[in-house]
């Protein structure tokens, strides 16, 4: 007889959940009621925390019923702990997910400067032969149920980037709804993504970075703590520098992102890298105020330069906005579909989900 299926999937969503008053730490206090927000979820961290589990095949072999309605629980209940939260400061909230298609023919955009840029992302999912079947569940089951599903509640969508990468999302999707007149709009992403606190310094923005890396945990929603997450044991000696878009987009080229194949500079670390901007404020060649990379690309040795800049270039989310064009906006429109069937919904809750119920409270 087979064993009874045991739950544990769906951490891999939940295991972004702030809790309430963790998450209010993290946002700007304000009095009374606002009229609306748009929360921005990185739907890519739940993906890379699925690839850390075993016997994947396995379950879904024997189990596929329960890993399907799990992971489609789990997903939207994690939608619906963030909505719930800011149900109680707003008239209305919008919330999206947000993940870079892996089916989309779309060359990426920045394959003009880095021609592998994303591949590793593709393969990642698509041909790992460990994640083969729950790549097949995901994007021929799960991912159209869950944009189906969101599809029939108020303000909650799914949205694909295609030939772009998704980080440029929340931007697009804010630059639409800023157009909606006599209506005053917040906008908040939550991400897993150090990419994505580029945010930090787009002033409609409030951005929460969630760390998460074994049996790390951290949050933090300013410049500051932010590079210290980042340069771990280095020391910086001035974190005020990095209040410059420019020195931390620099911080983030010399990170670098594998999923984005944007390498870094081999052999030229954070300890390096802050040397060398100390030693320029010394020296009066680096000033705090630079707002371009080429007023310092001299401050490189010279073997670093051309990735160093190239890196730049590919982690630069003012760069990546730009190159996007109205076909590119239209795709984004045209996955916002509000149909609003909530009995629909009730009825699927109490019958498709009586074992991994969905949050409903919040959803409608």
């Amino acid at each position: 007889m087979m064993e009874k299926y045991t739950p544990g999937l769906g951490i891999a969503a939940g295991a972004w959940m702030l809790k309430w008053d963790q998450l209010s730490q993290h946002l700007r206090p304000f009095e009374g009621v606002r009229d609306c927000v748009h929360v921005y979820l990185n739907f890519e961290c739940i993906l890379k925390n699925l690839t850390t589990y075993k016997r994947l095949g396995e379950l879904i072999t024997y189990y596929r019923q329960d890993v399907v309605l799990e992971l489609e629980s789990s997903m939207i209940n994690l939608l619906a702990h963030y909505r719930g939260y800011f149900l109680r400061q707003y008239k209305e909230v919008n919330v999206y997910f947000y993940y870079t298609d892996l089916e989309s023919d779309l060359e990426q955009e920045m394959t003009s400067f880095n021609k592998y840029y994303r591949s590793y992302y593709k393969n990642r999912y698509l041909s790992n032969p460990q994640f083969r079947d729950m790549s097949d569940l995901l994007l021929h089951v799960i991912l159209p149920e869950i944009a189906l599903i969101l599809s029939y509640l108020p303000g909650c969508y799914f949205v694909r980037s295609k030939g772009f990468d998704s980080s440029v999302v929340p931007a697009l999707l804010a630059d639409m709804a800023n157009t909606e007149k006599g209506k005053s709009i917040d906008h908040v992403v939550i991400s897993g993504d150090v990419f994505d606190s580029q945010y930090l310094f787009r002033p409609e923005f409030q951005m929460v970075y969630i760390k998460r890396r074994f049996q790390h945990f951290g949050v933090s929603s300013t410049v500051s703590d932010t590079v210290t997450s980042i340069v771990k044991n280095e020391s910086p000696f001035d974190l005020a520098i990095f209040n410059s878009e420019l020195y931390f987009k620099l911080l983030l080229s010399i990170k670098g992102s594998k999923i984005r194949n944007i390498k870094s500079a081999k052999g030229f670390g954070y300890g390096k890298f802050m040397n060398l901007l100390k030693e320029g404020l010394e020296r009066g060649i680096v000033l705090h105020d630079f707002s371009s990379i080429g007023s310092i690309t001299e401050l490189f040795p010279t073997k670093y330069r051309e990735d160093i800049v190239q890196a730049f270039r590919c982690i630069n989310l003012d760069t990546q906005i730009a190159m996007t064009n109205e076909a590119d906006r239209e795709s984004i429109r045209g996955q916002l579909i509000d149909k609003s069937d909530i009995e629909s919904v009730q009825k699927l809750n109490d019958k498709r989900f009586v074992e991994y119920p969905l949050k409903l409270i919040y959803l409608i």
